[in-house]
C-alpha cells in the first residue's frame, strides 16, 4: 500500500495540480498510513487496561408516587452516587418490568413501597433495613376526600377519583377503605392520574374529579395554601396507618450492599443528598424498629 501511495505522489509532481488539491491529497495519504497504526495501538492498550468497576445499583419503584421525569431523577442520583464509587440509580415506571428484573438481580438494593414489599417477599429473598421519614414520621394514612355528601359506599360506584399513586396501588387502597364486600364498587372507580397529591385535591375543587385519595400530610398542605377548598372537602374514609417506602437488600448481603445502604442512610446529612431525597418525597431514613419489622412481615 505504501509503495502505491509513493508512486502516485511522485506522479503528481510531474503534472500541474493546484496547490489546494495537492495539500488535501497529501493529507489523505498520510491519514491512510497513520490511521491503521493508531487503531492497532488503541486496541492493544485497551485490551491491557483493567475492566471498569462493576456498578452496584439502587433499584427504585414506588407505586405511591407519580414521577414524570425519570431521566432527570436518574441523572441527579447518578451524579450524587458517583462520588462514592461504582454505584448507579435505576428508577422504574412499570411494575412488571421492575419485578422481572430484580428477581434475577443480586447486584444492588431496592427502594420500594411497604405495600409492594409484602408482595415481593413471597417470591424474592430480601430483607427490609430502612424506612423513609417525612415530617419526622415513618407512617402515613390515605384519606378519601370528596365535596359530595355520601350516605352509602355504593353511591361511589363509577366515580372519577384523582390520585398521584399508580392505579394498581390506588385500587388496593380503595378496597381496604371500602371493605372486602365492596370490591365491585372499588373496581368500578375510574382513576384520574395526576403528578402530585396536591393536584389530586385541586382536581376535586375544579370539578375534574369527584374525589381524591391522598395522604393526610397533603390535606394539611392544602389547608395552608387554599383554606377555602380545604374546608369544602369532606374526609369520607381513612385508611389504616401504613409505613412509608423502605430500603430492602437481597439475602445474603455483601460488603457493597452494606456500603450502598450506608450511602443512602447518610444522604440526609448533606444538603445535596437531602435535595435528592426530596425528589422522592422523603426527608430522610431511619433504621426499622421491631414493631415496623413485624408490620412488614404480616400478611
Amino acid at each position: 500500500m505504501y509503495r502505491k501511495i509513493k508512486c502516485i505522489l511522485s506522479h503528481t509532481r510531474n503534472h500541474t495540480i493546484p496547490y489546494f488539491y495537492k495539500s488535501v491529497f497529501y493529507k489523505r495519504c498520510t491519514y491512510a498510513i497513520l490511521f491503521p497504526t493508531f487503531l492497532c495501538i488503541f486496541l492493544f492498550t485497551n485490551t491491557l487496561a483493567p475492566c471498569a468497576e462493576y456498578k452496584y445499583t439502587i433499584y427504585f419503584y414506588n407505586p405511591e408516587t407519580n414521577i414524570n421525569n425519570f431521566a432527570s431523577l436518574k441523572k441527579e442520583f447518578d451524579l450524587y452516587l458517583s462520588r462514592f464509587g461504582g454505584y448507579q440509580f435505576q428508577p422504574f415506571s412499570e411494575r412488571e418490568i421492575f419485578e422481572k428484573l430484580i428477581s434475577e438481580k443480586k447486584d444492588g438494593i431496592f427502594i420500594i413501597s411497604s405495600w409492594h414489599y409484602k408482595q415481593l417477599r413471597e417470591n424474592i429473598s430480601i430483607e427490609p433495613i430502612l424506612v423513609a421519614v417525612s415530617k419526622n414520621k415513618s407512617t402515613c394514612r390515605r384519606i378519601f376526600s370528596t365535596s359530595r355528601i355520601i350516605n352509602d359506599i355504593s353511591m361511589l360506584s363509577g366515580m372519577n377519583v384523582a390520585s398521584a399513586s399508580s392505579e394498581d396501588y390506588t385500587k388496593n387502597v380503595l378496597i381496604q377503605m371500602f371493605g372486602e364486600n365492596k370490591g365491585a364498587v372499588a373496581s368500578s372507580i375510574k382513576i384520574l392520574s395526576v403528578p402530585k397529591e396536591i393536584d389530586a385535591l385541586m382536581s376535586v375543587g375544579f370539578g375534574m374529579a369527584d374525589a381524591a385519595v391522598t395522604t393526610d400530610s397533603s390535606l394539611a398542605k392544602l389547608s395552608a395554601i387554599n383554606r377555602k377548598l380545604h374546608d369544602t372537602l369532606k374526609q369520607l374514609l381513612i385508611s389504616n396507618e401504613t409505613l412509608l417506602p423502605i430500603v430492602a437488600v437481597p439475602k445474603p448481603q455483601d460488603e457493597n450492599h452494606k456500603k450502598l445502604a450506608k450511602i443512602i442512610k447518610d444522604m440526609e446529612a448533606a444538603v445535596e443528598g437531602k435535595n435528592k431525597l426530596s425528589m422522592l418525597g422523603f426527608d430522610g431514613w431511619k433504621i426499622l424498629n421491631a414493631s415496623e419489622k413485624e408490620y412488614l412481615e404480616k400478611q
